[in-house]
């Protein structure tokens, strides 16, 4: 049969998705209050961001090492599952045809670009060296007597004292002050979101010239600090000016800012200006995963169904869209997928069994999480560590202890070979509480990478052991002292799971006096910190400043969850109203979590929540039955 990549459906009339599961049983898949008055929040309110400070390079210090990563860094595709096997979204555009290698944890190696806490520290002029930056100056491609240099040694005999040649002396001559060109890259970070078009009209008009590399990588990166409404500016800029020939990808890329910033509805009419010669199932699927996203199963099915009725290519990428869908919202349609892949001849990739592994284990189905594992083998699909580890804390959650031993003791085999084998046998023995073998494993790193040090603070923390994590961090810190907030973050995740406020605090200002630059994991632990430590109106004045004072990002999605859950479990119906709609007004669509933590405020206040049917039908949001079942409840009161 042909591969499911170039599979192209003969029928274009086939019937749609049904609504209801069709109730085959697969073999595929077989079933068994204040404002914060802490020095940390007037550095997180106070500080800004200042672009260049005069680095030897001409760039600056967020964008030095980002020019670095872009180019070491992979594209992972449109989702990934994290080692304890959370599904997670990534950009569309970023979609690979068949996601069966999106397995690994997303890398973070870049310094997000966001405003910095106050302390910056001395600056340096622009000249001077700084440490840490390498600084390489472009000679010109001609050099004295029309001969060109490379490395500033000329490559001819050059007349000595005494009039003779010597050969390889140093060129003394100093070059041409040229003034430095930055990057477009740096140029559309430092701007601001209302400077950006006549920003970028002046860099025009100096006499730069548009490449799509150069697009590329800001997009890369505005994207990877969630500064999409600049990213879709950036790009209308590019199609309004027509700076460049918009091919398949650039479409889609466009497509997806559209939904991002203005909605679904806004992306469909979008399409109708793509040119037809472009509206190809890569389109449709970038629209597919935006309503993925926003767990909007009617619009999904809409898209889906119309990606046959067009006769485009039905891609297992598609397929895995709608399985990750269902699986969130409609468990009972997941057969469905299944049951189509199978009569079209789609095979899954190694995306699809790990859906499946992971509906399987969170339904406790462990004979049927191990027959899909058994049937992924069986199809040359081999487990990898990211697989393994949430299969044994299924197991762990199961209560199944050897059996999770069993498969840890299996990946220890690779501990020489792999270091992705050393962080997750250093989680997983941190879950089962077992500090030795946490030392064990560690002790085997002999010389530990900053992923390495990464889950060696996290399973410290976990477990409790809060000496030993510092020890690890001040032992990366003197590994490398310029580290991204990534790191600086694991450690005050730490103190938030362990509800050390204090000591939280200590650490804030430390960042602050080590230049350390706040995004939204920062605030997120943050916002854990205080609610952990039962000062809620403190996290909810903390959430609210930080959202102000950055009008181009929004706060992780969690970090509402975790305030609005806090408030949901005290029966706080006016504080967890003000955090659901505040939830609403970002560019989080609306999801089953927050409607299911807003109605559990109402249950422990024993309220009647009027109205409520109507605020979810107004919101486009269709309630589960566990959800109507509850209203019912709620109702009788």
């Amino acid at each position: 049969p042909p591969s499911a990549g170039n599979w192209r459906l003969e029928n274009p009339t086939r019937p749609r998705i049904a609504s209801a599961s069709c109730g085959v049983a697969l073999f595929l898949f077989p079933t068994p209050t204040g404002t914060l008055k802490t020095a940390s929040v007037r550095l997180l309110r106070d500080g800004r961001f200042r672009p260049s400070q005069g680095l030897l390079s001409g760039y600056s210090e967020t964008v030095a090492p980002l020019i670095q990563s872009f180019y070491s860094t992979s594209i992972e595709g449109i989702t990934s599952i994290k080692a304890d096997g959370e599904v997670l979204y990534q950009d569309a555009t970023t979609l690979p045809r068949d996601n069966s290698g999106s397995g690994g944890d997303p890398r973070h190696g870049s310094r997000p670009v966001t405003k910095r806490f106050k302390n910056y520290g001395p600056n340096k002029r622009q000249g001077s060296s700084q440490k840490g930056y390498r600084h390489e100056t472009k000679l010109p491609g001609t050099g004295i007597d029309g001969f060109s240099q490379k490395g500033g040694h000329h490559g001819t005999k050059l007349p000595g004292r005494d009039g003779s040649f010597q050969k390889g002396i140093h060129h003394e001559k100093k070059l041409p002050d040229t003034g430095f060109k930055p990057f477009l890259f740096q140029t559309v970070l430092d701007a601001s979101t209302s400077a950006l078009v006549p920003i970028l009209d002046t860099w025009l008009k100096a006499g730069n010239r548009l490449e799509s590399d150069q697009v590329n990588m800001a997009l890369f990166h505005l994207r990877k600090q969630r500064m999409y409404n600049k990213a879709l500016k950036f790009m209308e800029w590019i199609d309004r000016r027509k700076l460049l020939n918009f091919e398949e990808r650039d479409y889609a890329s466009h497509l997806d800012l559209v939904a991002r910033n203005h909605g679904i509805e806004a992306a469909e009419k979008y399409i109708e200006r793509v040119p037809e010669a472009f509206r190809s199932e890569v389109l449709y699927e970038t629209l597919l995963v935006n309503c993925v996203c926003r767990d909007d199963a009617q619009k999904a099915e809409q898209v889906f169904n119309e990606i046959r009725e067009l006769s485009l290519p039905l891609t297992v990428s598609a397929c895995n869209q709608m399985l990750l869908l269902y699986k969130r919202v409609s468990r009972n349609k997941v057969v469905d997928i299944l049951k189509l892949m199978e009569n079209e001849n789609i095979k899954p990739s190694l995306f699809t069994y790990k859906l499946m592994i992971d509906l399987k284990g969170r339904s406790n189905d462990t004979l049927g999480m191990e027959s899909v594992l058994n049937l992924m083998k069986e199809n040359g699909f081999e487990p990898d560590f990211g697989i393994q580890t949430m299969v044994a804390k299924f197991y762990i959650s199961g209560d199944l202890a050897e059996k999770a031993e069993e498969v840890t003791n299996a990946m220890e085999v690779y501990v020489n070979a792999n270091r992705h084998a050393i962080r997750s046998l250093l989680d997983l023995y941190a879950i089962l509480g077992r500090p030795d073998d946490v030392e064990r494993i560690w002790n085997l790193c002999t010389e530990p990478k900053l992923e390495d040090f990464l889950a060696a603070i996290k399973a410290w923390g976990k477990l409790g052991h809060i000496e030993r994590a510092e020890e690890t961090f001040d032992a990366l810190v003197k590994t490398s002292p310029k580290l991204t907030s990534k790191y600086f973050n694991a450690m005050l995740y730490v103190y938030a799971e362990n509800e050390l406020l204090d000591k939280g605090k200590k650490f804030i200002e430390r960042m602050s006096l080590d230049g350390c630059p706040s995004s939204p994991l920062t605030w997120d632990a943050v916002v854990k910190l205080y609610v952990n430590s039962g000062e809620l109106a403190k996290a909810d004045s903390f959430l609210a400043n930080v959202t102000e004072d950055n009008p181009d990002r929004y706060p992780l999605f969690r970090s509402y969850v975790i305030l609005l859950k806090a408030f949901a479990e005290k029966g706080d119906i006016h504080n967890a109203e003000k955090i659901f709609n505040r939830l609403k007004q970002t560019s989080y669509p609306a999801r089953t979590l927050p409607y299911n933590l807003l109605l559990a405020a109402y249950a422990n206040a024993q309220v009647t929540p009027y109205g409520f049917r109507e605020r979810m039908k107004a919101d486009k949001y269709s309630p589960s039955k566990s959800q109507i079942e509850r209203l019912n409840r709620l109702d009788s009161l």
